[in-house]
């Protein structure tokens, strides 16, 4: 098998859109590397469309509403054995769907990048001899990520790479590659940008504070947000709604004619927003948080939903990377702290490990893949037991 030739599958789920960038930024950087044949595949998505709206709908309200009890069910399912029947069962999800896919594509390799580890299920009940991979997408570990069927993880940190082992996994099939983001995080202009805004700063022009608005989805909560910046001098806020239009509308009433207030909706470039800023606000989903260090950007977390965010805050504020503000008096002077402490942190250039994480991962995963081609013996055989029997599909050629 040639590199050129490889077929590689990434799965994802759109339960935030942090699974999809990350799946996006490995799909770019197979490219980047001549596979040409990279497929993106929601297998929750694709067989349950109404039931998957549904869900998502549930997952924003709950975050958004009503965090604890979020987080309660969290909790609740990070107890639960890896391999009991109920967890084999939710990565059964979607598995009819992704197996058509296989029949067709016969790809040489599946990456996951959704505790919905739907691969590794069909590897373990149908006997495919696919190498598969997990991307983990936080700094802090659940049990939905762990299945057997896995032949290398590829985590965060040094410090979740020790978790992980100690629930189990053997430690040579984990990889500390930090979390993947997209390549264009690397481009040369936006640390042009970064240096001058270095140089603005000393000159005392307004701090631009970035706040990823659209993952809060409370006007009253985002609202409340903009107000206690606003109350700290020198600061320009830029308030990005995501995909939430109705948000967006509510906030452009409220600050519309706000000079010290720039409203976006949907930001495909977010890099450049960021790269334009002095401090990010945000929640703490692993891939902003990423993203955020790769570019050297202070960041303060508000009100970390209970889970995989609160956890994530909480490892990087262990470093010193982040603060966490509770409510908007806490917001208004930490961020004041942020910039205080970190005006010229950006001049620096990118952070190496954050920038190039997605490299890695491909990286280990080409390795992987001609390790194997070298030695077949190295491939892994499926279990063939459970549900159904099916011959393992030929390897691409």
């Amino acid at each position: 098998m040639s590199k050129g030739s490889a077929k590689i599958v990434i799965l994802f789920a759109r339960f935030g859109d942090g699974h999809y960038q990350v799946a996006k930024a490995l799909q770019q950087q197979f490219e980047s590397q001549g596979i040409r044949d990279v497929v993106l595949f929601d297998p929750f998505g694709e067989s349950y469309p109404a039931l998957n709206r549904w869900l998502q709908a549930v997952y924003y309200a709950s975050t958004s509403h009503l965090p604890h009890a979020y987080g309660w069910g969290y909790g609740l399912l990070d107890r639960m054995n890896p391999g009991s029947p109920l967890g084999h069962w939710l990565h059964s999800l979607g598995s009819a769907k992704l197996e058509e896919l296989l029949k067709e594509m016969r790809p040489d390799a599946v990456v996951q990048t959704f505790p919905l580890l739907t691969m590794s299920h069909l590897r373990r009940y149908a006997g495919y001899r696919i190498p598969t991979f997990t991307v983990l997408t936080d700094y802090v570990l659940h049990a939905r990520w762990i299945h057997e069927e896995t032949d290398l993880y590829f985590v965060a940190s040094e410090e979740l790479k020790q978790e992980l082992s100690g629930r189990g996994v053997p430690a040579d099939r984990i990889r500390v590659s930090g979390i993947p983001i997209r390549p264009r995080f690397r481009e040369r202009a936006l640390w042009e940008n970064l240096r001058n805004k270095a140089a603005n700063e000393v000159r005392r022009k307004p701090n631009q504070v970035l706040v990823m608005a659209g993952a809060y989805g409370v006007t009253g909560a985002v609202g409340g947000m903009v107000q206690s910046l606003l109350e700290e001098d020198g600061i320009v806020v830029s308030l990005v709604c995501g995909r939430k239009r109705k948000l967006e509308r509510q906030m452009i009433r409220l600050f519309g004619d706000n000079p010290r207030v720039r409203i976006f909706g949907y930001v495909e470039q977010i890099e450049r927003l960021m790269s334009e800023s002095s401090c990010l606000v945000t929640k703490a989903g692993g891939i902003t948080l990423s993203e955020a260090a790769a570019m050297r950007l202070p960041v303060v977390v508000y009100r970390p939903i209970p889970g995989q965010e609160e956890g994530n805050a909480v490892y990087w504020a262990g470093k010193d990377e982040l603060l966490i503000a509770r409510n908007g008096e806490e917001l208004r002077r930490q961020t004041a702290e942020q910039l205080l402490r970190r005006r010229f942190r950006q001049a620096e250039g990118p952070a190496a490990d954050g920038a190039n994480s997605s490299g890695r991962v491909a990286g280990g995963i080409l390795d992987y893949l001609a390790a194997a081609a070298e030695s077949p013996e190295r491939l892994p055989v499926g279990r063939q037991r459970g549900l159904r029997r099916l011959l393992p599909l030929p390897r691409s050629q």
